[in-house]
């Protein structure tokens, strides 16, 4: 047989290859009633059961009872051209071939409504072959179904979110009504939302959803589909104009109903749900009650201090399993139905951990002094001057005892040292996404909170300090697939940073000894508190348990004076409490590479024999540790790098030559002056590193300006301009430093 004819047997036979495929009969349960979904407990015990009631057993809803307004709104957002194609659209496929061509992305998919039903029913398979069979089974369905009864089918099991399978079940949910009742306007809503049901969520993006609802609406008139006044809601019996409706329903507001409790914990309920028989979650059902018992009672003794919302996850750390979901203070609440869990918020402190475990790596001790002293850094924003929580300032400190009272100016120098490029990375390793700006955007700020966060991503990184730095996702049914864990933080990083903030010693002069951070077992404990009192968060980490809260309100504004150890706190103390019974107490354990040393806490280094304290340090193996210089038998004398705290105190300054420089303002400083205000309220404080010395002189571009003893500070009121200060200690003179003033008068 010649080529051309071998072809044209081939193509014939494929010809009769696909009708044959047509012309089969659809298999008997392939149209089968949808059936309910079953979600449990990690022991079985039923959190909800979700049916499907437009199709219960012999009484499938006919196209009729869904409404001709959500009839045409749903062909006008999917399939226009529905009543003419038989099953595929190639017009369809090639505008959406083009449209994805032109922004070098998929922004437009070419499936009809009745590919969308064949892939609802048939799982499609991967790549060209599962298209094709997808293609397939949607003109076979087109072949043995009426077009009244595959749109009906669609109605019936394409998904609205929210555990809404079916448009009956996605009508009565968002407003309570069947859809034959709907107006236009919720007509348009719902058939909106099957496209991303996820970012089309009611309950949680209402703004979002009504433009897409206009988008429908105006994808109407354009198609001139509009029915005139059959609706029997808000139209009803008015005979409107087509145009007219489209503008009345433009006009209406998202009218959601505050659906009822899906059951038990709702918001993971709403998180991990889908059109399956049965969803076995990771929950305990006892301890979620404990939680949720936790928050109710917490949030009414707050509320007074209008704090409304809480979250709560608790973690199992060894298989990253969520024992207990929380996502808000009351799901019937107006804003109850937000998930706390994945909402972004401001961390405060929370993220101090991961920087300290980030430089431990670099080569800093928990024994090494940093100067919790008044600094100057500058932003693109201008001079920033960051403070601790208390407003003071401790003076010399070790790293552990910055870590465990949450000082924030240590935590800024320290990110300074490691760089904002690591840390931005090192949490993004993390699993945080909620950081997509470069690090330059964040700043040093991002030491204290500068970004977002989500409590569920924040949860899993602090698991880690309990898994030797591993990194791994949470996991929130049991037959999620399990995923090898990542090497994020080194096992020494995870165990100091856990057993600093498991230190009741350390952390005493900031939250006292009988605070929520101390249990009867070890735990390591973190809380933060953003500018404002508009969140707080406290996490606890044990070795074998995370539990992670946070405290605020939904639309952002601010508590009044809650913060991190009175809000979060006293969640975080019960809902641990609840979490360990039973549980064996275990300690976080070292690895082989650290000992212990005897250090002098407040030098740091190896104990003197004039040290009046001593405390047992955890370091490196191969850690060389000189002996204490601050004490001796005449008393205490600090390096002259803290010479100003030292004044302040009282306390000596070791004698000898030293450098001298401006400490603040820092080089390229940028202020700027408000004209609003008094220029002397608005000097700017000179602050001198220098040994021991009788005077400072002061100079701005060559004037002297100020003369001070020690501790040699001033202050300067500056004027708009480009300008250099410098300072001068018994005849030895600093390096200038250039600091930028704009405004003014």
């Amino acid at each position: 047989m010649r080529p051309s004819g071998a072809l044209r047997v081939c193509g014939l036979a494929g010809v009769l290859a696909c009708l044959g495929g047509l012309l089969r009969p659809l298999p008997a349960d392939l149209l089968a009633p949808v059936s309910g979904t079953e979600v449990v407990d990690r022991h079985g015990v039923r959190l909800v059961y979700r049916a499907a009631p437009e199709r219960a057993p012999g009484q499938p809803l006919t196209l009729g009872e869904f409404g001709a307004d959500l009839v045409a709104a749903t062909l006008a957002a999917e399939d226009h051209r529905y009543r003419w194609h038989l099953g595929i659209d190639p017009l369809g496929i090639a505008r959406a071939g083009w449209n994805n061509a032109r922004a070098g992305r998929v922004v437009e998919g070419g499936s009809t409504i009745t590919q969308q039903l064949a892939r609802n029913l048939v799982p499609r398979g991967p790549g060209f072959t599962g298209k094709a069979g997808e293609a397939l089974l949607a003109l076979r369905l087109e072949a043995w179904l009426s077009k009244d009864q595959v749109l009906a089918e669609y109605l019936s099991r394409v998904y609205y979110g929210n555990a809404a399978i079916g448009a009956d079940a996605a009508s009565r949910l968002y407003f309570d009504r069947p859809p034959s009742a709907l107006s236009l306007a919720q007509a348009a809503t719902l058939a909106a939302i099957p496209r991303r049901p996820a970012d089309l969520d009611p309950l949680r993006f209402p703004l979002r959803v009504r433009a897409a609802r206009d988008s429908v609406l105006r994808r109407i008139a354009t198609l001139g589909t509009a029915t005139h006044g059959t609706a029997t809601h808000g139209t009803a019996g008015r005979g409107l104009a087509a145009d007219a409706r489209i503008a009345e329903a433009l006009a209406e507001p998202l009218t959601l109903t505050s659906p009822p409790a899906v059951g038990e914990a709702p918001h993971l309920v709403r998180r991990v749900y889908q059109a399956v028989p049965r969803i076995r979650t990771t929950l305990d059902l006892t301890l979620q009650h404990h939680a949720e018992d936790a928050v109710r009672d917490v949030l009414a003794g707050l509320a007074a201090k209008r704090a409304h919302h809480a979250a709560v996850l608790v973690v199992h750390n060894p298989t990253r399993e969520v024992l207990a979901y929380v996502g808000s203070g009351s799901w019937r609440a107006a804003d109850g139905q937000v998930d706390g869990a994945r909402a972004p918020r401001s961390p405060g402190s929370a993220l101090k951990p991961f920087l300290y475990a980030l430089a431990l790596e670099e080569g800093a001790t928990l024994a090494e002094v940093v100067a919790d002293t008044p600094g100057t850094w500058s932003t693109t924003h201008g001079a920033w001057h960051p403070e601790n929580y208390d407003h003071g300032s401790a003076g010399p400190v070790t790293l552990r005892a910055a870590l465990a009272r949450s000082l924030n100016v240590p935590a800024v120098r320290l990110a300074e040292r490691v760089g904002v490029a690591d840390l931005h990375h090192r949490l993004l390793r993390l699993g945080l996404t909620t950081l997509p700006e470069r690090p330059a955007h964040y700043g040093l700020s991002l030491a204290l909170g500068g970004g977002e966060v989500r409590l569920d991503e924040l949860a899993a990184a602090y698991a880690t300090l309990a898994s030797r730095g591993r990194w791994r996702p949470l996991r929130y049914t049991l037959d999620a697939p399990r995923t090898e864990p990542i090497q994020v933080l080194t096992p020494a990083s995870a165990f100091l940073v856990a057993d600093a903030l498991d230190d009741a010693d350390a952390r005493a002069p900031a939250f006292g000894r009988e605070s929520a951070l101390e249990p009867a077992f070890p735990m390591a404990a973190k809380t933060g508190t953003s500018t404002g009192w508009r969140d707080n968060w406290a996490i606890g980490v044990t070795p074998a348990i995370t539990v992670a809260v946070w405290v605020g309100n939904f639309d952002g504004s601010p508590m009044i004076d809650v913060s991190g150890i009175t809000g979060a706190g006293p969640i975080l103390e019960r809902v641990m409490a609840a979490a360990m019974a039973g549980r064996p107490v275990e300690s976080f354990e070292p690895p082989p590479t650290l000992e212990q040393r005897a250090i002098c806490p407040l030098s740091g280094r190896g104990r003197g024999p004039s040290c009046p304290d001593t405390r047992d340090e955890w370091l490196p193996a191969s850690t060389q540790l000189e002996p204490c210089d601050w004490h001796d038998p005449e008393g205490l004398l600090v390096p002259s790098s803290l010479s100003a705290w030292a004044s302040r105190v009282g306390v000596g300054v070791r004698p000898g030559a030293g450098p001298v420089a401006v400490a603040g303002p820092a080089d390229g400083a940028i202020y700027w002056l408000d004209p609003a205000r008094p220029a002397a309220d608005q000097a700017i404080p000179l602050v001198a590193e220098a040994p021991p010395g009788a005077l400072a002189i002061w100079e701005v571009d060559g004037e002297t300006i100020a003369t001070a003893p020690s501790p040699f500070s001033a202050r300067w009121v500056p004027e708009p301009g480009d300008h250099r200060v410098t300072v001068t200690v018994d005849g030895v003179r600093s390096a200038a430093v250039r600091v930028w003033v704009g405004g003014g008068p």
